[in-house]
Formats: C-alpha cells, structure tokens, sequence
C-alpha cells in the first residue's frame, strides 16, 4: 500500500453517495471527468456497500481511466485515489464501504476529511444523477470567487425517466420560477426546497457552519437552509445536468429520493431564524419571515411549529392573525383559478 498523505490543493470536492446504482453510475462519473478547469478537483464517490454490482463497475471505471497514487483499507472501507489519465485535473476517491452504513445510521461524512484537508466550493451529485455541462464546476467556481458574500451557486437541469427520456413532473414545474439570485431564505420558507442537489456548489463554510452541524438530520435541504442564513445565491438559468426520477427511488434500499424529512427541518431551521441565529436581519424582514413561518405552520397543521415560533419570537403574536388571512387569500385565489380554467 502507497503512503497515504492528505491533499490540500484541491478548489472543489464533488461529493457522491452511490447504493445499487449499477445502472446508471458510469453516467456519472462520465459527468464528472468531462469537467473542464482551470483547477485540480477530487471526486469522493462512496459506495454504500451496494449489492447489485456497483462497486464492480467503479473499479473497472477506475482500471480503465485512471492511475492509482495510493490506497488504504479500514475496518470500515477500502479507499482508493486516483488522477485521470487524460483529464489531469481530475482526481477520483473511491470509498468501497464493507457494510452498509445507512441502515444503521453510521455517519459517513467523516470520511470524506481522509483526502481533503482545505478545499473552497463542495458541489453535489448523486449516482443515478449526471452532468451534462462540461463547464459546470469552472462557472460555479467563477461565480462564486467573484461573489464573496454568495454561499451557494444552482443552476436548472432537466429532469430524466430511468431510460434517460426527458420528462415532466408536478412537483419540479415551479422550480426555475422559484429559482433566482440573492436571498433566498424567504422563499425557502415559504415553498420548501427548490434546488436540485445535481445543479448545486456551496462554499465549504457552510458545511463546517455551526448552524449545519447542530441539525439533527443532514439532508441536502439542511445544508442548503444553512447556507441561505449565511448569504446569498447565485442563479445560473442554463441546465447543466440531469436528474432522473426512478419509481423505486434509491434502488432496494427503503429510501426514496425526496424522503420528506422536511418537517423536522423546517422546525429547526425556522428556530434558529426566530431566535436571530443568521445573517443580520432588518425589522421588515423579521416581520416578513415570522409571517412565512407562522403560515407555513398553519398550512400544515403544524402545533409544534406554531406553537415554538411564538414561544421565540414576540412578533409572532401580532403576526399570526396576519398569516391566517393570508393564508386563506391564497387559499381563495387557487380556487378562483381553478374555476377559471
């Protein structure tokens, strides 16, 4: 085994969590090696011990296109560095886990500290997602060293069926009308997440903020709330990757993608916003917040969140009749359009 050293050049880390995706990996890390830069980034695919072949196509994937700089076994997994033969700027860290680490709620992020030590940008990409944008990483990256007070840069996609057909579904339509640069936490708070994990680049900060670690569940939706109570975004209109829908979600697994763990996030993240634990806010934007928050609890039928909102927040109590008129305008105006059609 090659002596195994931490790397600390990379600009951007592309992180994969990969289970019984056999079919549809090599897309992926297509996506990823066709990426071209002015900069050394490393891939950390990890494979959660699939059992459908996966972590076969991996390694032919890597004998076929990449030369190896050095290895490592744990008790926990077999990882492997490696640098593309053609695309120089392009590393592979392959983590073969040697059991399955989700079904027993083992967290896995740590490991990804074994090859980057100091990196800028996290982008995110799952493996039956793919890039189609050879210049992905290179324009988030422009973007956001030009934009010091952006935490996260997104993009559109178009979303695939199974086969790799472009299709449609309701639940994706409103989201490039949602999408926009600046403060997003408002619109966060008031539709939920809207931002593809494919398309997406944080700043590292975010993954190391307070905020994002405190979070009792480290979904994608955490991670982007965290980075909206830091900063801005960056909305680039062009696709740049595809996301497939599958009907069985993330293959054999009992997860779906899209597991709504939403609510537990949502009570979260709107705690810390009451309580003034992100960017600065002004009064009309408190007052404006508070009101979404208090709607959104409404809407769900959410007492816990009603009732932890005005527990934190004086506002709350002035606002809250507010919400429910506005809520049920909302209610009246949906009606009203469906009439009309």
């Amino acid at each position: 085994m090659a002596q195994v050293q931490t790397i600390s050049h990379f600009k951007v880390s592309v992180w994969c969590n990969t289970y019984n995706q056999a079919s549809y990996i090599k897309d992926t890390m297509d996506g990823f090696c066709m990426q071209q830069t002015s900069f050394p980034f490393v891939c950390l695919i990890m494979d959660d011990a699939s059992t459908d072949g996966e972590p076969e196509v991996i390694k032919q994937y890597l004998n076929d296109h990449f030369d190896t700089e050095w290895t490592k076994e744990t008790d926990d997994y077999h990882l492997t560095l490696a640098r593309h033969q053609e695309n120089t700027h392009c590393y592979f860290a392959v983590y073969l886990l040697k059991y399955n680490h989700y079904s027993i709620k083992k967290p896995r992020l740590k490991y990804y500290r074994e090859v980057t030590d100091e990196i800028d940008y996290v982008a995110l990409c799952e493996g039956d997602d793919y890039w189609t944008d050879a210049h992905k990483l290179q324009k988030q990256a422009d973007a956001l060293d030009a934009n010091p007070q952006a935490t996260l840069v997104y993009t559109n996609f178009q979303a695939i069926d199974g086969e790799g057909n472009p299709i449609s579904r309701p639940f994706i339509k409103d989201y490039p009308g949602r999408s926009h640069s600046g403060d997003n936490l408002p619109t966060l708070l008031r539709y939920g997440n809207y931002i593809m994990v494919l398309t997406s680049m944080y700043r590292y900060k975010v993954w190391q903020s307070k905020s994002f670690a405190n979070c009792p569940i480290k979904m994608d939706f955490a991670l982007t709330l965290s980075a909206a109570m830091m900063g801005d975004f960056i909305w680039l209109p062009e696709q740049t990757g595809c996301y497939r829908i599958l009907e069985s979600g993330m293959i054999q697994t009992g997860r779906r993608k899209g597991d709504d763990w939403g609510e537990d996030i949502y009570r979260y993240y709107a705690g810390l916003v009451m309580n003034g634990q992100c960017k600065p806010l002004s009064l009309g934007r408190r007052v404006h917040l508070t009101t979404l928050i208090l709607k959104m609890a409404l809407l769900k039928k959410d007492i816990q969140l009603k009732n932890d909102t005005q527990k934190s927040n004086w506002l709350s109590y002035l606002l809250l009749p507010v919400a429910y008129v506005r809520l049920k305008c909302e209610r009246l105006k949906i009606r009203i359009n469906k009439i009309i059609k």
